[in-house]
């Protein structure tokens, strides 16, 4: 026998999605629709039938692009959910790429892959920033991806 032995390297474990059963997802949850994160937008349940259990047909909006995802399941079957995870950071500074630095109070340390969003939402935080103003940004994390999804003006910085 031999005294080697083979190790795989793995993530910390921590799951980005978890298992639930289709029928105890609500209207204003989040799941996974085609390997995206959604918003539940609307649930329509169809009765069980002479051949088979209840459907839930899903319309979700993906998080991250906005785009309309539709998904049907047994409502007994298990679908899979993503930890969403929302966040809000003080914005420390904003490089001229739009790459923002946030400092994360939790662990002291400065978050900066994170880009200015497009859009009116970019605009606002530029105009805010050109202004000077103290800035809370808020990020939705969610299947390794992060976006910006408000940002207003810190008013406890006074």
């Amino acid at each position: 026998m031999s005294d080697e032995f083979e190790v795989n390297e793995a993530d910390s474990g921590a799951s980005k999605f978890y298992p639930t059963q289709a029928s105890s997802i609500k209207k204003g949850g989040y799941m996974l629709m085609k390997g995206r994160a959604c918003k539940i937008e609307n649930i329509n349940t169809s009765k069980p039938g002479k051949h088979g259990s209840a459907k839930c047909a899903f319309t979700g909006i993906d998080i991250f692009t906005g785009k309309k995802i539709e998904a049907v399941s047994p409502g007994h079957a298990n679908v899979d959910a993503p930890y969403v995870i929302r966040k809000e950071y003080p914005l420390s500074y904003m490089d001229e790429s739009g790459f923002l630095s946030l400092f994360d109070e939790e662990t002291g340390e400065l978050v900066e892959d994170i880009r200015c969003p497009e859009g009116d939402l970019g605009e606002r935080l530029k105009t805010m920033t050109d202004e000077g103003k103290m800035i809370i940004v808020t990020i939705l994390k969610a299947m390794g991806e992060e976006k910006v999804i408000d940002v207003k003006e810190d008013t406890k910085a006074d």
